[in-house]
C-alpha cells in the first residue's frame, strides 16, 4: 500500500482548520443584527462570528474528515487556503525530517489541498470542545480509530487533537463563511503506532481491546471475633 494511501486519513484530519487572527473584522457582514456567518444570532454579531457560527464551523471540520468532497471543499474554503501542520508533515515523511518541511505551509491553496485527499475510510470523530473569537474558532477533537479501515491498523491508541479555523464572511456561499486559514496538530505518533509505520517500544492492546485493567476483587477482611463489640 502506498504512504499517501496509509495517511490519507491524516491528511485530512489536519487539512480542514484555520487560525486566529490578532483583530476581528469590524463591520462586515452586517446582517441586521445577526452574525456574519448564516447560524447567528441577534447580539453584536453583525461584526463576529456567533456561538451558532462557530458551531456551524466545528462542524465543516467535522465533515471534511468523515464526509469529505470537493463539493464541500468548494463551498466552505477559500481559494487561496493555506494549511500549516507539521503533524500531517511528519506523518507524510513517516517520521522523517524530510521531503515536506514540518514548520513550513503543507497544502498552499484550496486546490492542492483538494489534490491531496482522494478516497478513505471514515474514521470515528469526536468534537470535544469548541470555543471562537470574532473571526475564529478552536475545535478540540479526537479519534479512537485513526487507522479504521486501513489494512495496516495495529492499534487504536486515541488521538486527540486541536484545530483553529480563521474565517472570512462570504454571503453567496452556504454557510455565510469561509475557512481562509489551517494550523492544526495532533498526536502524530500514536497515528503512526496505530497505521503500523513505528513499532512503540512497550505493549499496545490489540483493536478493540478496552486497554484498562479489570478491577480486582477486593480482599475480605478477616477479625478476630473476640475483638466484636456489643454493637456490631
Amino acid at each position: 500500500m502506498r504512504a499517501s494511501t496509509i495517511f490519507a486519513a491524516g491528511t485530512l484530519m489536519a487539512s480542514a482548520l484555520a487560525a486566529p487572527s490578532p483583530r476581528g473584522y469590524g463591520g462586515w457582514g452586517n446582517r441586521g443584527g445577526r452574525g456574519w456567518g448564516k447560524h447567528g444570532q441577534n447580539g453584536n454579531a453583525d461584526v463576529c462570528l456567533t456561538d451558532d457560527d462557530a458551531l456551524a464551523a466545528a462542524d465543516i471540520f467535522r465533515h471534511l474528515i468523515q464526509q469529505y468532497s470537493d463539493e464541500l471543499a468548494l463551498d466552505t474554503l477559500t481559494e487561496d487556503f493555506v494549511d500549516w501542520t507539521s503533524a500531517v508533515a511528519i506523518i507524510r515523511n513517516r517520521g522523517a525530517e524530510l521531503p515536506f518541511i514540518v514548520n513550513e505551509i503543507l497544502f498552499d491553496g484550496r486546490q492542492a489541498f483538494m489534490d491531496a485527499q482522494g478516497s478513505q475510510p471514515q474514521i470515528p470523530f469526536e468534537t470535544l470542545n469548541v470555543f471562537h473569537g470574532c473571526n475564529s474558532t478552536t475545535v478540540r477533537w479526537q479519534t479512537t480509530r485513526s487507522a479504521n479501515g486501513q489494512k495496516t491498523e495495529t492499534a487504536d491508541i486515541p488521538v486527540v487533537g486541536i484545530a483553529i479555523l480563521e474565517t472570512v464572511p462570504d454571503a453567496d456561499n452556504s454557510y455565510g463563511f469561509r475557512v481562509k486559514t489551517l494550523f492544526s496538530e495532533f498526536n502524530a505518533a500514536a497515528w503512526l503506532v496505530n497505521n503500523g509505520v513505528f513499532k512503540p517500544n512497550g505493549t499496545v492492546s490489540p483493536v478493540g481491546v478496552d486497554p484498562t485493567p479489570a478491577p480486582k476483587p477486593a480482599k475480605r477482611a478477616v477479625f478476630d471475633d473476640s475483638l466484636r463489640g456489643p454493637a456490631i
